[in-house]
């Protein structure tokens, strides 16, 4: 017993310093009264358990997990919510390197445990850090991908896992997120349908999770409540919803998704590019995107706010200019190049990365995924009131790969290289976790 305990001595001070680390770094992050917080705060004296429960599955929202837990979590010290919070974010971290490296180690751990630092802060703090964001995605986020580590056992290592200990966390998430579960149903019918096509030997018990996560979605997605609360939120946040053409939600789905995808996956887009060009940065392919980079940077320095403006696009005159036939006027070109411009940066980014990486076909399921998590929110009136959180989703799409990428790197550089690597991935992360709590 001694000796195990001599042999794994580094490992219990390195797991239980970065648990201390982070529920202390969670200590920082109070009840926001001004938000849903203070709302979820008082409802336990209006409502008994059973009687919120129904009456928001029946009027508003049919999240029973989130919700079950907002009206408990409050009626408890902040302290327990801080706790549970520092736990989901180990668990995240886990669940990233078991089901995409199989053996967990220290330096794998901690880059998946800093990761979450390459979201955009305002997402971080909106998503991760907020007691009810955290409740909403941070906790069902860690709960789904735990739920994938048999499926990803049995289709990277070929290995048949039982499941059983998995299905509690399954049937959690399966009553959480819609976004999320949304991207999950998508990714094991990908895996099942695949295993199918290779005619590999599947684990016919994971059938099992995957019917529970679709039992949620349509139990989530049939509520009553659903209805009154689009009407709500219709009135409350854009009325003239229900009035937009497929065209016009079209036009106003893409300018959110394009300022959004601009302004808060941009940093890691950088580092997908970054990453990239560290594993092959002689193609043809690598050297056109790195200079495309430098110069659409250089084109917005010197002409800020010039091509980034995503809004002239909602308004009409470039269409009728259009149809006119004055496609070369200037109301046409500045309502449509920065999505020319912006539309090619991201292409090059994907295509590049897509190209030296070795899981071609995931990396590229991973950034479908991504765009559809976000082209889900152009059917919602609260696309624009759901605020940076909504955005999350994609953030972490973005990680996979770029976790992906950045253990295909590893294997391209030398003892040093991988320090350098390793440093540039924690000290980032960390700066913009720094960061968040200027947000306070």
């Amino acid at each position: 017993m001694k000796s195990t305990l001599e042999r794994n001595k580094k490992n219990y001070v390195f797991y239980i310093g970065l648990f201390v680390l982070a529920v202390v770094y969670l200590l920082n992050f109070n009840v926001d009264l001004n938000s849903d917080d203070g709302w979820f705060m008082t409802i336990s004296r209006d409502h008994t358990f059973l009687e919120f429960m129904q009456w928001r599955y029946n009027n508003w929202s049919a999240r029973l997990f989130p919700e079950a837990t907002l009206y408990v979590i409050f009626l408890v010290p902040l302290f327990i919510h801080h706790l549970i919070s520092a736990c989901a974010w180990f668990l995240y971290s886990y669940s990233l390197v078991r089901i995409f490296v199989g053996k967990v180690s220290r330096r794998d751990f901690l880059i998946a445990f800093l990761s979450l630092g390459f979201i955009n802060v305002w997402v971080l703090k909106d998503s991760i850090f907020w007691i009810t964001g955290a409740v909403n995605y941070l906790w069902p986020l860690a709960l789904g991908l735990f739920a994938m580590i048999p499926y990803a056992d049995n289709f990277f290592r070929n290995k048949k896992p039982s499941i059983w200990f998995y299905l509690v966390p399954a049937f959690i998430f399966s009553f959480s997120n819609e976004q999320l579960i949304a991207c999950i149903i998508g990714v094991v019918i990908v895996y099942h349908i695949t295993v199918l096509i290779k005619k590999e030997k599947e684990n016919y018990l994971l059938y099992i999770p995957t019917a529970l996560f679709i039992f949620g979605f349509t139990f989530m997605f049939l509520a009553p409540g659903n209805k009154l609360r689009m009407q709500q939120e219709v009135k409350m946040w854009m009325p003239d919803f229900n009035e937009l053409s497929l065209f016009s939600r079209v036009l106003r789905g893409s300018s959110w998704l394009f300022e959004g995808w601009q302004t808060k996956l941009l940093l890691l887009f950088m580092m997908i590019l970054v990453v990239s060009l560290v594993i092959d940065h002689t193609r043809l392919l690598a050297k056109i995107t790195a200079g495309y980079t430098v110069f659409l940077f250089l084109l917005n320095y010197n002409l800020p706010n010039r091509f980034t403006n995503f809004q002239l696009i909602k308004e009409n005159e470039w269409i009728h200019s259009l149809k006119s036939g004055n496609v070369l006027s200037g109301t046409v070109f500045n309502s449509l190049a920065p999505y020319m411009l912006w539309g090619i940066f991201f292409g090059l980014i994907v295509t590049l990365s897509i190209r030296i990486a070795e899981q071609k076909v995931f990396i590229g399921l991973s950034y479908s995924a991504a765009l559809f998590s976000s082209i889900l929110m152009w059917f919602s009136p609260t696309m624009y009131a759901s605020g940076a959180r909504v955005l999350m989703c994609a953030s972490i799409f973005l990680i996979i790969i770029l976790f992906l990428l950045y253990q295909q790197a590893l294997t391209k550089v030398n003892q040093y290289g991988k320090n350098r690597l390793l440093f540039y991935a924690g000290f980032i992360p960390v700066i913009n976790l720094l960061c968040v709590l200027f947000l306070l």
